[in-house]
């Protein structure tokens, strides 16, 4: 009856679940109108009830990406709610790029490096970036992927199929699971992500009917909760999410909006 299922969707709302956002950002500078910095983020996030956020560097204007690593590591250092991610940009040179993979993951500790081949224009399966993914898989970090309609091309899924099938045993990131522009290819990242187990997919910038398609054709130990901040609302992403998840109970609630990351992220 529909009442009852109103009534569930409210319960549901209202309980306190472990919230693990997988898609943030921050920055040291000001380059945009909505950079945010450490201070801001941290706002942010208590405001919305997020327990831990992953958090990587706004790419809007930056030249060198090391700067926005070194100013992740020191704020993580101090803010245990963030769970930090490096960033390496094949556009500052292929040396570089594997430097910085290998500062976050060994002398940070990050536990992954991303890949944004829309922002800073590459193909995310060129020999270049094959070879700051075989850095990042030797020291046993993980791999983030910007996979977009934005940037159809570059950061096409089946592209990311290198990667996935190079190093099975290493989990893969497909962040905005397709969207970030319309129309979006959720789509073909979900045949994507059916051959290869080790892509989980972050659903940010995206609606949640497409998560949900996600959900029901992955299953949801293989989707993650992601706001995109400072780009989206995470307090209105958030309770797009749990309405959407209403559907399904408390156990895959639980997964995608927290537990999954917590698992693979080893928290």
């Amino acid at each position: 009856m529909r009442w009852i299922k109103d009534i569930n969707k409210e319960k549901m709302m209202e309980k306190k679940y472990f919230v693990l956002d997988a898609d943030t950002h921050m920055s040291p500078y000001k380059n945009f109108d909505g950079s945010i910095g450490a201070e801001q983020w941290e706002k942010i996030m208590e405001a919305a009830g997020i327990d831990k956020a992953l958090v990587w560097l706004l790419p809007q204007g930056v030249e060198d990406v090391s700067e926005s690593n070194a100013y992740i590591y020191e704020a993580s250092r101090v803010n245990s709610r963030m769970v930090p991610f490096g960033w390496a940009n094949i556009g500052e040179g292929v040396e570089k790029a594997k430097e910085d993979a290998r500062k976050c993951l060994e002398e940070y500790g990050f536990c992954g490096v991303k890949l944004n081949g829309a922002q800073n224009e590459y193909y995310i399966d060129s020999p270049e970036a094959m070879e700051v993914i075989d850095v990042i898989a030797r020291l046993g970090g993980m791999l983030a992927f910007h996979i977009g309609a934005d940037y159809p091309e570059f950061t096409d899924p089946r592209r990311a199929a290198a990667a996935a099938s190079r190093y099975p045993e290493m989990p893969i990131l497909m962040v905005h699971m397709g969207g970030a522009g319309e129309p979006d290819v959720s789509d073909r990242v979900i045949e994507t992500a059916k051959d290869y187990s080790n892509m989980y997919l972050i659903g940010s910038a995206i609606g949640v009917d497409k998560v949900k398609r996600a959900i029901d054709l992955l299953g949801a130990d293989r989707v993650l909760f992601g706001s995109d901040t400072p780009f989206y609302n995470v307090e209105k992403v958030k309770a797009a999410y749990l309405e959407m998840l209403s559907a399904y109970g408390e156990e895959t609630t639980e997964k995608v909006m927290g537990l999954n990351a917590k698992r693979l992220f080893g928290l």
